[in-house]
């Protein structure tokens, strides 16, 4: 549908893998009576005969810059009217946090597999779930005045352009999180908000960079455990922070996947000598049985235990909540990568 649409998110790791295929290709066909968006709306449109209260010079004066609009040409290319100042948006994508870091609360995005897995389950209170796939009748049943699109089904769009004005801000490969902060907050009309944001966000990197204590020639690499797959990962999720942001190089064979564009690619133990730098991090789930069996099982392993970075300690064991990269998960990881690397064993 849209050629710069992004198919495969990057931070959809722990969530698409995770799903069975079955799920995957669930029904989404709109429940009845959501093919006709416009009435259900217009029915819940409030009562035309209520009297509005008085309202001061300064509140019509808020209200009226509220309701302005202007033309926003999207990621795809689409023109799109939407509100100057939103103040009913609904995210849909895997990456609500870029909202969240602007001050934004959606009022709806799809919790119910990334609500479990993110890094700032304290922020979520208020947010309705709306899916997955997304529930058209849900997102209709929120009035929205705009629906910020960032995900990789695109079956009912068009259907969401007719609930309210929808942007699509993804694009066809991985986007940097602080090129989609600075989106958002021209979206919704937080431009400063945005940019005080990355302001602290980037101190704070130079300031962890400066408190790490690593070797000059130490390499990295980032290894995932999904259930009874291990997957090593190019530069998405963890590693843009890892990598990125706090300079860290890339095991030889990991930057070799990252320069073929490979965001990602399962492996056997008996293949994870080839990809481990000199320092390891390990992204695992202890809430799930199937995934700590695979752990317990290739750190009890012969060739685990003949890695020089295990033998000399340097393995950081991380729960895979990191390895999103919205600008929540990005900060808060900062703090959580100075604590693990600095720590000897």
């Amino acid at each position: 549908m849209f050629k710069t649409m992004k198919l495969f998110r990057p931070l959809l790791l722990l969530t698409l893998l995770a799903l069975p295929l079955s799920a995957c290709g669930a029904d989404s066909t709109p429940a009845a009576g959501s093919a006709a968006p416009e009435q259900q709306a217009a029915a819940e449109s409030p009562d035309s005969q209520t009297q509005p209260e008085a309202k001061t010079a300064e509140t019509a004066e808020t209200e009226a810059e509220a309701s302005g609009t202007r033309t926003y040409t999207d990621s795809a290319d689409r023109q799109v009217e939407i509100p100057v100042s939103p103040q009913r948006i609904v995210y849909v994508g895997s990456e609500p946090g870029d909202l969240l870091a602007l001050g934004v609360k959606p009022l709806g995005a799809p919790l119910s597999v990334i609500g479990t897995q993110v890094a700032y389950p304290d922020l979520l209170d208020g947010i309705e779930d709306i899916g997955v796939p997304y529930s058209l009748e849900k997102i209709m049943s929120l009035n929205p005045d705009l629906i910020v699109f960032n995900d990789w089904d695109e079956e009912q769009f068009a259907s969401l352009e007719k609930i309210a004005p929808t942007v699509v801000t993804g694009k066809s490969g991985p986007t940097d999180m602080l090129d989609r902060v600075r989106t958002l907050g021209d979206i919704a009309g937080r431009t400063e908000e945005a940019e005080t944001w990355i302001a602290g966000y980037e101190k704070k990197v130079e300031e962890t960079k400066a408190s790490l204590d690593l070797p000059e020639n130490a390499t990295a690499s980032s290894l995932l455990l999904l259930g009874k797959t291990m997957y090593i990962m190019g530069n998405q999720g963890f590693n843009q922070t890892l990598y990125g942001r706090l300079g860290l190089k890339p095991a030889e064979n990991v930057q070799k996947l990252i320069d073929k564009g490979d965001r990602f690619i399962d492996v056997s133990s008996e293949l994870i000598p080839d990809y481990v730098g000199t320092e390891i991090f390990v992204l695992t789930n202890e809430a799930d049985t199937e995934t700590m069996e695979t752990q317990n099982a290739l750190l009890k392993s012969s060739v685990w235990k003949t890695i020089p970075a295990v033998e000399k300690g340097r393995v950081h064991i991380l729960d895979s909540k990191w390895n999103f990269d919205d600008p929540i998960t990005s900060e808060r990881l900062l703090d959580e990568l100075a604590k693990v690397i600095n720590e000897t064993e």
